[in-house]
């Protein structure tokens, strides 16, 4: 017999590519909550590089009856704004604790929302509405758009995620040219329609060249999302309409607005690998594009110029995110999906870290509160301008049940989970003690479920729960006799689960230390 011990020591790998990680002191299987750029307490200042849980907590109102589609901060006040699938246009004070329903655009559904000149537009079925000036009593304008004798938008069913429509009338300002550029489809085509607006009294209130289809793309694209590359437009558009057949890969393409032709789209489509692109953002001057499918799987590619992308980072779990539900902070992005293992959660998954220095890997960061059946997080943002030690989104989610709004909180039921990589023994072994260092003492309401896995998860056992009442200190030590009946013959991990109201991180070096059976006869 000899003895092996095997360690976590880092969480800065991320979610492992395979299930049998080659760098598993590093990776891990999966994760839900869990934030390694967060310091151990909400009054440390330094990036923890632990294992750290978040906890999110609800704080929307009566007023979110539909999914959370766009959350909008403007320059012209301290507002949070939010539109949702069912219409209603729902407006928070600076401090999130206020909820005002401002009203409901005439068929609102959420089909678009965008701020640009004094105005935030909101995108219907058909038409648009506007609301503002935000710098002097704003009031809501419905059917804007057709009220100026342009022709109204047609209701074209897109793909879905989770029976969730991709938004088709999404918006993006385009600053080279200050206007505002929207997405249609019609007849077979898809279209771009401008917004053009000026000042005559206040900032934006005066129509100055809106135009309908000023850019047609080749038949049987659907535009959904937008982007900019430099002066340049980049759409991004579909060719499935169904959710099981692949009809078409999705693709972009780069238009010049200022071209005098309709055509003027000078390159594309260039082909991407999934059939789905539902979102495009430009962080730092680069673009990254979100594909997947709407039956499981995700993937973000950078575009470096010309007909060239490359592959950041891809997940079989989740789905592309929605328009509304990406951002940045740093040199980290954010995008709201779900995810099925390692168990059912509307979430946040992030890519890199707020300093660039730092690995760049996929986490899962954040959990909402969701809980119901078919669950997404459908917006999201980083809406207050706080620390960089302690980044704090606002989540829109929903699911079959409910629909919310929540932000971070340090008082919430905790709901994380951290699944080590696979370590492979390739051998027959007990394990025989079991060190977890925490990186708090423990105290009242701080709670971790600690699970040993053997043999790709055939057989689990529970520990002890770690809590003030059964443990005191930085440190869990598991012996015999309650690790006597833990054996396995090829590999072991460990899952750790957080409950309780009070974080308890944990830090590193994780060990396990294992008998190993030389003789298997």
């Amino acid at each position: 017999m000899a003895t092996k011990v095997v360690q976590i020591t880092s969480i800065e790998g991320g979610i492992s590519p395979t299930l049998y990680s080659k760098t598993p002191d590093s990776q891990y299987l999966a994760s839900v909550g869990i934030d390694a750029d967060y310091p151990l307490s909400d009054s440390g200042v330094r990036t923890a590089g632990s294992i750290v849980p978040t906890g999110y907590a609800k704080f929307s109102g009566s007023n979110i009856t539909g999914y959370p589609r766009w959350i909008i901060n403007d320059p012209k006040d301290t507002y949070t704004y939010v539109y949702n699938s069912d219409g209603k246009f729902v407006r928070y004070d600076n401090a999130l604790g206020t909820e005002t329903l401002i009203g409901t655009p005439t068929n609102g559904a959420g089909n678009g929302a965008a701020y640009y000149n004094n105005y935030i537009y909101l995108f219907t079925p058909t038409d648009v509405a506007r609301y503002g000036p935000l710098d002097n009593s704003p009031s809501l304008t419905n059917t804007w758009w057709t009220g100026l004798g342009l022709t109204a938008l047609t209701n074209t069913t897109y793909p879905t995620i989770r029976g969730i429509s991709i938004p088709n009338h999404m918006a993006w300002y385009q600053a080279s040219n200050n206007s505002l550029y929207f997405c249609d489809f019609i007849n077979g085509q898809g279209k771009i329609h401008k917004i053009k607006t000026s000042k005559t009294t206040y900032e934006g209130d005066t129509n100055a060249s809106s135009s309908y289809a000023v850019l047609s793309l080749p038949f049987g694209y659907y535009p959904t999302c937008l982007s900019n590359y430099g002066t340049d437009v980049i759409v991004g558009a579909v060719q499935v309409t169904d959710a099981t057949i692949n009809q078409g890969k999705a693709a972009f393409f780069l238009w010049n607005p200022d071209s005098t032709t309709n055509l003027g789209f000078y390159k594309g489509p260039i082909p991407l690998n999934d059939p789905l692109i539902t979102a495009i953002l430009n962080t730092g001057g680069v673009n990254h594009l979100f594909s997947g499918s709407a039956s499981g799987g995700f993937r973000i590619t950078k575009y470096l110029g010309g007909d060239n992308v490359s592959e950041s980072t891809f997940h079989e779990d989740g789905a592309p995110p929605f328009q509304g539900a990406v951002d940045a902070f740093g040199s980290r992005i954010a995008m709201g999906s779900f995810t099925t293992y390692p168990t059912n959660t509307a979430s946040v998954f992030a890519y890199g870290s707020k300093r660039d220095a730092t690995t760049r890997a996929l986490h899962n960061a954040a959990v909402s509160t969701s809980t119901g059946a078919n669950q997404m997080v459908t917006a999201l943002k980083y809406v207050q301008q706080l620390s960089y030690a302690v980044p704090k989104l606002v989540i829109g989610w929903g699911d079959d049940s409910a629909k919310g709004i929540d932000q971070y909180s340090t008082s919430a039921t905790l709901v994380s989970v951290y699944r080590s990589s696979i370590f492979q023994i390739n051998q027959k072994f007990q394990v025989r003690e079991v060190r977890i260092p925490l990186g708090a003492t423990l105290a009242t309401n701080m709670q971790i479920t600690v699970k040993i896995y053997v043999d790709d998860g055939s057989s689990s056992t529970t520990m002890t729960t770690i809590n003030s009442t059964n443990y005191s200190g930085r440190k869990v030590i598991y012996k015999a006799p309650e690790l006597s009946s833990v054996s396995g013959q090829n590999n072991v991990f460990i899952e750790l689960t957080w409950g309780g109201t009070v974080r308890c991180p944990v830090i590193f070096p994780i060990e396990m230390t294992l008998e190993i059976f030389t003789d298997e006869k």
